[in-house]
């Protein structure tokens, strides 16, 4: 149900984005006429750099065919409309020039900003690290990536928005961390307990990687398991030693008896030894 309706949304956007576009060009066009039908020179020109800005923004990848579209289309109303007028012609034939420049220039811009946010996105998302955004303001949590949400047992989408105490419930670290990364200190790297979404606690090395404009993007490491290792080969090393002990002590104890046993046995000897003697003695009297 909930996919169903992201998905009408998704499609009412886009209707939403074509009917501005399609706005702002018949707006400019019927202005156009109506400035050439009675001779209102000033103003028309401007009304086209809108349109070409909204495509650039909604769509930069079509922004130049758009652009030189439109050029045409506005300056062969110049031609058809204001032909008697040479100035207009000169004029506008200029626009023309400035138009399809814009058109070009901005889409440039727009496509190498675009391609470098899908490069970064790409990174994140093949990061072997956790990673996630911040609004220091809000707490908010503004992009997370896959690695880190599929860390903490859940959806992305379902943790975009929402505070980092659903997840780091720890307000003192919390503080701390934030306050460090406010005051740019170079070592902000913390170790935190995370909340899973069944409830798991997890074990996070959180450090701020870069501080700006009141975001914080975090670097998490999951060192989970490997203090679950470490916690094994420590109990596992206290057994031992207690082993050791118990064995030491069994030993200890062995040892006493046998001495204890030897001792025994010499005052055994001893005593027989004695009797022999007085027995001898005896006879020999």
């Amino acid at each position: 149900m909930d996919h169903r309706f992201d998905h009408l949304s998704s499609e009412n956007e886009e209707v939403l984005r074509l009917f501005i576009i399609a706005a702002a060009c018949i707006g400019a066009i019927l202005t156009t006429i109506f400035s050439l039908t009675h001779g209102i020179f000033e103003v028309y020109h401007f009304l086209y750099i809108l349109p070409i800005i909204l495509v650039v923004y909604f769509y930069p990848k079509r922004a130049v065919l758009f652009s030189l579209g439109i050029s045409v289309l506005y300056i062969t109303l110049i031609y058809l409309l204001g032909y008697s007028n040479p100035a207009v012609i000169i004029v506008s034939t200029a626009w023309f020039a400035i138009f399809i420049a814009i058109g070009v220039v901005a889409s440039s811009y727009a496509n190498k900003l675009l391609e470098e946010r899908d490069r970064i996105k790409n990174i994140l998302d093949n990061s072997q690290d956790g990673i996630f955004c911040l609004d220091m303001r809000t707490k908010k949590i503004l992009e997370i990536n896959v690695k880190c949400a599929h860390w903490l047992r859940f959806d992305r989408k379902d943790l975009i928005g929402k505070e980092i105490s659903l997840i780091w419930t720890d307000e003192k670290s919390q503080t701390q961390f934030f306050s460090d990364a406010k005051k740019g200190l170079g070592n902000t790297e913390t170790e935190a307990i995370f909340v899973a979404h069944d409830g798991t606690l997890l074990q996070f090395v959180i450090s701020a990687v870069l501080v700006a404009h009141e975001r914080l993007l975090c670097s998490v490491i999951d060192i989970t398991g490997s203090k679950i290792v470490d916690e094994e080969i420590r109990k596992t090393l206290e057994d031992l030693e207690d082993q050791v002990r118990q064995r030491t002590a069994h030993l200890e104890k062995m040892n006493e008896e046998l001495r204890a046993e030897i001792l025994e046995r010499r005052r055994f000897e001893s005593t027989i030894l004695s009797g022999d003697r007085i027995q001898d003695d005896e006879e020999d009297k």
